[in-house]
């Protein structure tokens, strides 16, 4: 009888981490397409506009950590390196 009130107690707590961290993936994902379509945007524009390549190579550089950072499983990582480098990409893609 204690195991099933143990399982009844645990059970909540493992849900409820598993629905957090099935929002942060997708978060995650979203920005990283999102951030992805800006960077190819940038790219096309850096022939037209060369100053656009400067803040292109750090937004990159915040890009592949967030990648990295996903594939640790750490995705409130790579949702603050993507929400930051959507900050600085906003105004050069074409959203």
């Amino acid at each position: 009888m204690r195991y099933f009130y143990r399982l009844l107690i645990v059970t909540p707590i493992f849900t409820f981490y598993s629905i957090s961290s099935l929002a942060q993936s997708s978060s995650c994902d979203s920005n990283l397409r999102l951030l992805n379509n800006d960077l190819l945007s940038m790219l096309n524009k850096i022939p037209a506009i060369p100053p656009i390549a400067e803040i292109y190579k750090p937004v990159r550089d915040l890009y592949y950590q967030a990648l990295e950072a996903k594939e640790r499983g750490n995705y409130s990582e790579c949702i603050s390196k993507t929400e930051l480098a959507l900050q600085y990409s906003k105004k050069y893609s074409n959203r």
